[in-house]
């Protein structure tokens, strides 16, 4: 009798909002254009390999912890924590096996205290390049997305990522280099959605794909590089027939939570 091969099942967690100038995202004709746009973490959940996690969310203190320049750039307007996301999955931070973070900015490793001295927080998963950018960043002052006291977090110790790495059959980790230094991908085959490229920031939004249109940005090496890494993740959707999970796009987050609450 022909054994099926077990494959995992993912659930996109709901972290809550931010609003942003559109421009930030994706070129527009009208730079004053604001948009809402998901905080989310995906759950990976495999009857022999066990539970995995990728992303956290913002901090519960965000509106202390956040310098002046991210609030206004990135105000807040709706916040769920990742223990609440987790809990309505029936989860705890504590039953995590695995902790991926795709990069360290701080709407995706703010929920990073709640595992601290977890299984999952003794092993986080994160690029080797990223670590010590956002390392130099936090400690000599020139933060961008980075929030010293949302990474640098007692009884959490990071896994570095050094090269694309098979992490369990069916889940694949590979380094991006768009939007931050070696952005950690995943490449999983789902039962529930088929193959999915999980590209975090490297992607904002579907619309950057369909209009092949980077953020806006005065750095034309910046624009330039999200448009060839653009390609190459087409190229890899070709080869493997996947689905593409963009890193902010409301409309496919609510796409996405509607069709797995559904099924339930």
């Amino acid at each position: 009798m022909e054994m099926t091969e077990k494959k995992w099942n993912l659930e996109l967690l709901h972290l809550g909002k931010m609003r942003c100038k559109k421009s930030r995202m994706i070129l527009t004709e009208n730079p004053e254009e604001e948009i809402d746009i998901p905080v989310s973490a995906v759950l990976l959940r495999h009857p022999d390999y066990g539970n995995v996690l990728y992303d956290t969310g913002n901090a519960e203190d965000w509106s202390e912890c956040l310098p002046e320049s991210i609030q206004q750039g990135f105000p807040v307007t709706e916040w769920v924590s990742i223990r609440t996301a987790l809990k309505k999955k029936g989860l705890s931070p504590e039953e995590i096996d695995v902790l991926i973070l795709s990069h360290l900015h701080f709407d995706h490793a703010g929920g990073l205290r709640e595992f601290a001295g977890t299984k999952a927080g003794n092993a986080v998963r994160i690029s080797r390049s990223e670590l010590s950018h956002a390392l130099v960043k936090v400690f000599t002052g020139t933060v961008g997305g980075y929030v010293k006291s949302l990474i640098d977090v007692p009884g959490i110790t990071y896994q570095p990522v050094d090269q694309d790495t098979v992490l369990f059959p069916g889940l694949t980790l590979f380094l991006q280099q768009s939007h931050a230094p070696g952005l950690i991908g995943l490449e999983v085959e789902t039962e529930n959605r088929g193959t999915v490229l999980c590209v975090s920031d490297a992607v904002y939004l579907r619309e950057n794909e369909e209009k092949e249109l980077p953020p806006d940005s005065p750095n034309r090496e910046v624009a330039q590089g999200f448009l060839e890494h653009l390609k190459l993740l087409q190229k890899r959707r070709e080869q493997t027939g996947a689905v593409i999970l963009y890193g902010h796009d409301l409309k496919q987050e609510e796409q996405w939570i509607e069709e797995e609450e559904s099924d339930r």
